[in-house]
């Protein structure tokens, strides 16, 4: 990667930060107006996934997917993400993707994408390649029977989402894992999406992995 490369992206960095700060409701918090003068993509978005998870909802489930074919550009991150989104919600309330309702009449979700290798020829074991892709993850609200235990979610995932859904495998090895439900745990997940930016925030696209488009169920403002 050249220098000016790294220049473009540490700009994308800094705008896709300033959008988050400039909204209004985000503005109108007291709590957080300490903020507004933070040029540090990674303070902000910290103060960001801390205030969901403390001040909004507690999610219950945390879900990871790599994407197959890899995908390396964010955007199609995020479109894959919208793709998963819809149809999950669909299939969880039983509607159509024009009927889905807004939080709390239905479980908040939170997502991120973020960089990291993936093994591209793991059956060749004395030549392992690797390749800088985006894996996904959601943080979920508590879902309504009879989806409201590990078992349940995680079949309606692997059968009625994953059903044609090119992108989402549910195939799991030792080497890339598909798909993955857990139950949220604070002390392991609050912060999970960080980790990956220090690791990697030589090759991220954005340092600010959250997704702020319409795929995140992110508030600002309870009032």
């Amino acid at each position: 990667m050249n220098k000016r490369t790294i220049r473009c992206e540490r700009s994308e960095q800094s705008s896709r930060a300033k959008r988050v700060m400039e909204s209004g409701t985000y503005k109108d918090r007291m709590d957080l107006r300490r903020l507004r003068g933070v040029q540090s993509p990674v303070e902000i978005h910290k103060a960001i996934i801390d205030y969901q998870f403390q001040e909004v909802f507690q999610p219950h489930w945390f879900g990871s997917i790599q994407w197959q074919p890899f995908i390396t550009d964010y955007t199609e991150a995020q479109k894959e993400a919208g793709h998963f989104r819809n149809k999950f919600l669909c299939a969880l309330l039983d509607t159509k993707p024009t009927k889905i309702p807004n939080p709390p009449e239905r479980p908040r979700m939170i997502w991120f994408h973020e960089k990291a290798p993936v093994l591209i020829n793991p059956k060749d074991t004395k030549n392992p390649r690797y390749k800088i892709a985006y894996h996904s993850h959601f943080h979920l609200g508590e879902c309504p029977r009879p989806y409201d235990s590990l078992i349940q979610l995680d079949w309606l995932i692997r059968n009625k989402v994953g059903k044609g859904f090119h992108r989402l495998s549910t195939n799991n090895s030792k080497e890339n894992k598909g798909f993955v439900l857990k139950p949220w745990v604070r002390e392991h997940h609050a912060h999970y999406n960080l980790k990956d930016y220090y690791r990697f925030k030589h090759q991220q696209d954005s340092d600010l992995v959250l997704d702020i488009s319409r795929n995140s169920d992110l508030e600002f403002s309870r009032d």
